[in-house]
C-alpha cells in the first residue's frame, strides 16, 4: 500500500491502518478468521482485468452478531469493509475490494437456512447460503418447492438477489422476490424491514410492503448496511414442466425471434425468461476454442457456418420452459409453436413434457438430463466449463447492458456490438435474457489470465461497449467493480441528480463511510473525489 493511500485512509497515521483492526478482530471471530495483509489465502478477483494485484485481508464472522461487533469496531478504526456473500460475482470482480484502503467482509460463514414454509412458499436464509444448499435442504426434507437458480449454483441465493442476479424460472428476476431484510445499519444497529420491523409477526418474508416507505431495495447493490438475512420466495413444485427449444438458422431472423418471443412473456404464455444464445454460446458448452479455430481474430463467418452445421444448430437457439397443470401446459406450448411458426418461417421448436406419477409435483428425478435444467431450478456447475474458452488458464468479464423488449433495437445494437468484437479480435458470445419488458444483453468477454496484451484489448473492448451502450440510452444492470464509477457517471439525468440523492442517504446513514464505500459508484464524504 502507497503512503498516500495511508494518509488518506488515516490522516497522520503510520502503518498499515486496518492492522488494528484485524487485531482486535481475533477477539471476535477468532484468530483462523480474519485473513491478515500478505496472507496467501487472502482475497483477489479470480480473473483479474489487470495483472499483478495484490491479495485484500479480510474477516469472516459467523453470526449476526459477529458482524454487529466487527461494525464498531470498524468505525472504532476508521475502516472500510467490502461486504460479500460468498465473493462468486465471477465476472464481475468476484470478492475484491475497490481498493487498497479496505477489509473484506466475508459472510459465507453465515449460512443457516433459518426457516423453510412449504404452504407459502418461503424461506429465511443467511447470506452465506448456496443454490446447492437450499435445493439439496428442499430436496432431502421432501419440500414440494421448486427455487430458481443462475447459471452457477456454487454462489449466494441472497448475494445474487441483492445484486440483482437472475435465474430461469418463473421467479428468475431474483431481486423481485426478495421479501423482508435483516440488515446490520454502519453504527452496529440491527434493522428489520417491512412488516418484519414489528416484533412478533410472521409477515415480514410473505408480504413486500411495510408500513412507510419500502426500504427492502435500499439495500439492493448497496453501501447503506449488511443484510445477514432475507426471505425468499420460491414456487410450488408443478405437476408438469416442459423444457422447450427454438432454432433458427437465419441470423437477419432475430428481431422477429425477439417480438414473438418477449410478447409470449408479457401474455404469460412462455413463463420464464427464454435465454436465447449464438453458435460461440453453444461451442463454448463443447470445448476450447483450439478445438475449432486457431488462427487470430474472432472465429470468422464460414467456420461459424461450419461449426453451426457440426452441431445440428441454428444462428439462434432459444431455451423456454413452462409449468403446471397438464392440459395447461399443452396448450400453452401448441401456442408457442403457432406463434413461433408464424412469425419466424423456417422456426424449429421441439419440447420434452415430464410428469409427475398420479397426478402428483414431479420430481426432478424424472426430468432427464439434468444438466438441462437451471429452468427446473436445479443448480449445476456446467457452465464453469466454458472459462477455459479461450485460453486454459482462462478469465471473462460479463458484459450485460439493459434494452427494450423490442427486435429491431436488439438487432441494432447486436450488429454494433459485432462489429466492436471482430474490432478487437475477440469471439462475439451471446446469451440473451428476454422478459416482458426489457432483456438482458448478456456478452462475455474470455481472456487468458495475466496476458496483458489480451487483457489490455478485452479493457479497451469492455470500454467501447459501454461508450456504445450509454449513447443508445442503454447501461448494464450490475457492474464489475472497475466499473462502477465510470457506469453510475452515465446516469446523468438532471446533472447527477440520483447519485446525489445516493451520497445524501450515505453521508446521513453511514458519516465515517465504513460500508463498501464505493459500491455502484457510492462514495462517502471523506472519500468523495
Amino acid at each position: 500500500m502507497s503512503e498516500q493511500l495511508l494518509a488518506e485512509a488515516l490522516p497522520g497515521q503510520t502503518g498499515d491502518p486496518r492492522e488494528e483492526f484485524l487485531s482486535r478482530a481475533e477477539a471476535i471471530v477468532g484468530a483462523e478468521n480474519v485473513i491478515h495483509p500478505g496472507a496467501p489465502e487472502g482475497y483477489l478477483d479470480p480473473y483479474p482485468l489487470n495483472a499483478g494485484r495484490d491479495r485484500w485481508p479480510g474477516v469472516r464472522p459467523g453470526s449476526t452478531e459477529e458482524v454487529q461487533a466487527l461494525v464498531r469496531l470498524a468505525g472504532e478504526t476508521s475502516t472500510a469493509l467490502w461486504t460479500f456473500s460468498r465473493g462468486k460475482n465471477l465476472g464481475y470482480g468476484g470478492p475484491e475490494p475497490r481498493d487498497q484502503r479496505m477489509v473484506a467482509l466475508d459472510l459465507s460463514r453465515m449460512n443457516r437456512i433459518l426457516h423453510v414454509d412449504e404452504e407459502l412458499c418461503y424461506a429465511v436464509i443467511e447470506p452465506g447460503v448456496t443454490f446447492f444448499d437450499l435445493f439439496e435442504h428442499i430436496k432431502k426434507r421432501g419440500l414440494e418447492l421448486w427455487m430458481s437458480v443462475p447459471a452457477l449454483g456454487w454462489g449466494s441465493v441472497l448475494g445474487n438477489m441483492l445484486d440483482r442476479g437472475y435465474g430461469m424460472t418463473p421467479l428468475g428476476d431474483h431481486a423481485k422476490n426478495l421479501c423482508g431484510v435483516e440488515v446490520v445499519l454502519p453504527d452496529g444497529e440491527l434493522l428489520r424491514t417491512g412488516m418484519g420491523a414489528m416484533e412478533g409477526t410472521e409477515l415480514g418474508p410473505i408480504f413486500q410492503g411495510g408500513f412507510g416507505p419500502t426500504l427492502d431495495g435500499l439495500f439492493t447493490q448497496s453501501s447503506l448496511g449488511v443484510v445477514v438475512n432475507a426471505g425468499v420466495w420460491l414456487m410450488p413444485a408443478p405437476q408438469v414442466y416442459a423444457n422447450g427449444d427454438i432454432a433458427v438458422d437465419d441470423e437477419s431472423a432475430l428481431p422477429a425471434l425477439i417480438d414473438v418471443l418477449t410478447t409470449l412473456r408479457r401474455e404469460e404464455i412462455i413463463q420464464n425468461n427464454a435465454l436465447c444464445g449464438n453458435v460461440v454460446r453453444a461451442a463454448t458448452m463443447r470445448g476450447a476454442r483450439r478445438d475449432f479455430w486457431d488462427g487470430e481474430g474472432s472465429i470468422p463467418e464460414w467456420r461459424l457456418e461450419e461449426m453451426r452445421q457440426e452441431f445440428g444448430l441454428g444462428q439462434w437457439n432459444c431455451k423456454f420452459a413452462l409449468y403446471g397443470d397438464r392440459g395447461l401446459v399443452e396448450r400453452r406450448l401448441e401456442i408457442v409453436r403457432e406463434r413461433v411458426a408464424a412469425a419466424v418461417p423456417g422456426a424449429r421448436v421441439d419440447a420434452r413434457i415430464y410428469e409427475g406419477e398420479d397426478g402428483l409435483p414431479i420430481q426432478h428425478e424424472d426430468i432427464a438430463e439434468l444438466d438441462r435444467t437451471q429452468m427446473a431450478g436445479v443448480p449445476t456447475l456446467k457452465p464453469l466449463s466454458t472459462i477455459g474458452w479461450a485460453a486454459e488458464d482462462g478469465g471473462h468479464i460479463d458484459a450485460a447492458p439493459i434494452l427494450p423488449a423490442r427486435g429491431a433495437d436488439v438487432y441494432a445494437f447486436y450488429s454494433e456490438v459485432k462489429k466492436l468484437y471482430a474490432k478487437h479480435g475477440f469471439d462475439l458470445y451471446i446469451g440473451y435474457h428476454l422478459y416482458p419488458r426489457h432483456m438482458v444483453h448478456v456478452t462475455m468477454i474470455f481472456f487468458e489470465r495475466g496476458n496483458e496484451e489480451m487483457l489490455g484489448r478485452a479493457r479497451a473492448l469492455y470500454s467501447e461497449l459501454l461508450d456504445l451502450a450509454r449513447s443508445k440510452g442503454y447501461a448494464p444492470y450490475r457492474s464489475h467493480v472497475d466499473y462502477m464509477d465510470r457506469i453510475q457517471a452515465g446516469f446523468d439525468f438532471n446533472g447527477g441528480a440520483a447519485l446525489r440523492f445516493q451520497e445524501l442517504l450515505k453521508d446521513a446513514v453511514d458519516p465515517q463511510g465504513i460500508i463498501s464505500p464505493g459500491k455502484q459508484g457510492v462514495w462517502p464524504a471523506r472519500l468523495r473525489g
